[in-house]
């Protein structure tokens, strides 16, 4: 079975170019696909940064990137390394099959939707509603990622968009005075990841939750010396266990996943 390495660098969150790279590589059968997914790509050091991995595991580059001085420092760099570096999708079939030296195979591709990817993204999905809001404990060791932070941090609606995408997610709650499970600091396989936010924007949001749900007691959800404990706790967990964190303040749930997503497959290349 021949190899194939793909890069996939995006100054977003990376679904327009992981969608036609997943159409264009569908034209090939019998192929052993490594990808790589470079979201949230925004200056010259970013940039630089992930072409010195991708010079580390050379293959195919497909990108979209309007910034045009950063689209000239991809294409020069893949020069450099005499890669191919493609702006999708109208050239991406050409040029994987120049690279590989062999032809698109116009019958591949037309398999039924239901395949290996869509049952992993279902089992994703599955996994990280059975994990949300720390429902559960046993089998944490299976996700791929772990969020943890205090209350409305979006840590549910980022585990499914990164479900959604094929990661097994799930997000545990820090509650001020419960003690965090210890479970989770004796795992070995999954990222942990802490979504931090400014104690000020939480009560925001936290008020305008209670509002919604017509609760007037708001008690320590929404004390500020509490949620500023429980901003520092979270922080601090992160630091003592050198696990990432993510000020997800002004983030949308998009932006915040596709650092996650950033970080995981920079520890996978490791």
């Amino acid at each position: 079975m021949q190899e194939l390495v793909v890069h996939l660098v995006s100054e977003v969150s990376g679904q327009t170019v992981k969608h036609a790279a997943n159409t264009a590589l569908s034209k090939f059968s019998g192929l052993d696909v490594k990808k790589y997914y470079w979201p949230m790509i925004k200056n010259k050091t970013m940039l630089l940064e992930i072409v010195n991995k991708i010079k580390a595991k050379p293959g195919v580059v497909l990108f979209t990137i309007s910034n045009p001085n950063l689209r000239r420092l991809l294409k020069e760099s893949c020069r450099e390394l005499n890669l191919p570096c493609v702006s999708v999708v109208s050239k991406v079939i050409n040029e994987i099959s120049e690279y590989l030296g062999i032809n698109a195979d116009d019958t591949a591709g037309k398999k039924n939707k239901f395949d290996a990817n869509y049952f992993n993204k279902v089992d994703a999905i599955d996994y990280a509603l059975k994990y949300d809001d720390g429902q559960t404990l046993e089998g944490l060791n299976e996700a791929d990622i772990i969020l943890i932070g205090p209350s409305r941090t979006s840590k549910t609606p980022i585990s499914i968009y990164l479900a959604y995408n094929g990661f097994k997610t799930a997000n545990i709650p820090y509650v001020h005075n419960c003690l965090f499970p210890s479970e989770i600091y004796e795992l070995k396989k999954p990222l942990v990841f802490g979504l931090l936010i400014n104690p000020s924007r939480l009560i925001e949001i936290r008020e305008n939750r209670m509002n919604l749900l017509q609760m007037k007691d708001h008690s320590n959800y929404t004390d500020i010396k509490i949620v500023q404990e429980e901003c520092r706790n979270v922080r601090k967990i992160c630091s003592e266990n050198k696990w990432h964190t993510i000020d997800v303040s002004m983030r949308s749930i998009e932006e915040t996943a596709a650092i996650i997503m950033r970080h995981y497959y920079a520890y996978k290349m490791k």
